[in-house]
């Protein structure tokens, strides 16, 4: 696709390429991760009807004579009769005969007999009642929280089947480029090395290796040869245009690649390059300004990122305007800024080139072409690191 609209593109990133293959892990090591197939419960849970309060297990009406107490985390042996209770704790498994709980600071202890009252029923959790065995509690695709890596546990899981995160290997491009220090005469500062390897990670991936690597079209395909077999996607950050010291669409026809996205008319993020490589490995080719760099990855790399994972995509959120804006003819705009309930308000600091804006931004309003009057509906891109 040659200058689609951001839509256009982003759909394509989120579509072209395959998940790759699954993997096993222990629960511990399952955070952050995004499931592969669709996580069921082992057994139901509460396995057994059991006791929601702290108290005593009582049958029939008061008062209530002790005879025992319910260890918790075993079916207890003891039958009730009327007239008899047990002590029980929260998550005990109700004994026989039981007919409700009465909470500890609803009854009167008087040298082993209870004595309060408590409707028939009460404080009884039904065997079953957060889900039976064979439900389904978490969908593929889902990137697993703590609370769902405890609830897995809690079903009886002990490994869970997760999305293998794609390999990443990162070439940043420009001779102009300084590592370390004050730029002086003429050179800039690098600022993708420092951020875009922990944005990446954050998305899901795994960097294998980040470059720095000068502006010699012979060096960058040798570069690329020697990581190929060993990632899913590579990812560069400058050299996307077509000047004579960019090199991106010379290594791309040099690994026989095929475009899929040829620039999107958005600003800032236009000059951005997917291509397929080696059967169903990405070329990511990120703009060189660090702004654009920014909004070309939270438009379209990150989306690549999740098919690769097998990842739901992000529906987003509708928000409005809290000033009007104006972008240029035929072209979307995405402007960093912060929200205050919907209400979209852009930062400072807006060139392609700046990061001071995103620094304090919480992410990007994309806004549709022409005259957006204070008020109308823009989509919101939250930054997820």
């Amino acid at each position: 696709m040659r200058e689609g609209s951001w839509d256009q593109a982003r759909a394509i990133a989120a579509t072209t390429f395959p998940a790759l293959t699954s993997e096993q892990v222990s629960l511990a090591d399952s955070v952050g991760r995004v499931l592969a197939l669709d996580a069921t419960a082992f057994c139901d849970l509460p396995a057994y009807e059991t006791s929601s309060m702290d108290g005593w297990a009582v049958s029939g009406a008061a008062p209530w004579t002790v005879v025992g107490e319910v260890a918790t985390g075993k079916k207890s042996s003891l039958k009730l009769t009327a007239g008899q209770s047990a002590a029980i704790a929260t998550g005990g498994v109700i004994p026989d005969g039981a007919t409700a709980v009465i909470p500890w600071e609803a009854a009167t202890d008087n040298a082993g007999v209870i004595s309060g009252s408590v409707e028939a029923g009460a404080n009884f959790r039904p065997a079953g009642m957060e889900c039976k065995q064979g439900d389904v509690l978490i969908k593929a695709g889902t990137v697993l929280t703590p609370p769902m890596v405890g609830l897995l546990a809690a079903t009886g899981h002990d490994r869970v089947e997760v999305s293998q995160r794609p390999r990443v290997a990162i070439f940043f491009l420009g001779d102009e480029l300084l590592h370390s220090g004050v730029p002086l005469d003429g050179s800039i500062r690098d600022a993708l090395g420092p951020q875009l390897p922990a944005i990446l990670t954050r998305a899901g991936a795994d960097v294998v290796s980040a470059k720095f690597v000068i502006d010699d079209l012979d060096l960058f395909n040798a570069e690329i040869a020697a990581v190929i077999n060993d990632v899913d996607i590579v990812v560069t950050t400058g050299g996307t245009a077509d000047g004579p010291r960019d090199f991106v669409k010379p290594a791309i026809a040099h690994l026989s690649g095929e475009m899929v996205i040829d620039c999107a008319k958005v600003r800032p993020g236009y000059h951005i390059l997917i291509a397929r490589i080696k059967g169903d490995k990405a070329f990511l080719a990120l703009p060189g300004n660090p702004q654009s760099a920014l909004a070309a990855f939270a438009s379209f790399g990150a989306p690549l990122v999740k098919s690769f994972l097998g990842a739901a995509q992000d529906d987003l959120e509708e928000i409005n305007l809290g000033a009007g804006i104006k972008t240029p003819e035929g072209f979307s705009r995405l402007v960093p800024g912060t929200l205050n309930g919907k209400e979209f308000s852009q930062s400072d600091y807006l060139g392609s080139a700046m990061l001071r804006g995103v620094a304090h931004s919480d992410g990007f309003a994309l806004v549709e072409p022409g005259n957006n009057s204070a008020g109308e509906v823009a989509r919101w891109l939250p930054f997820n690191y």
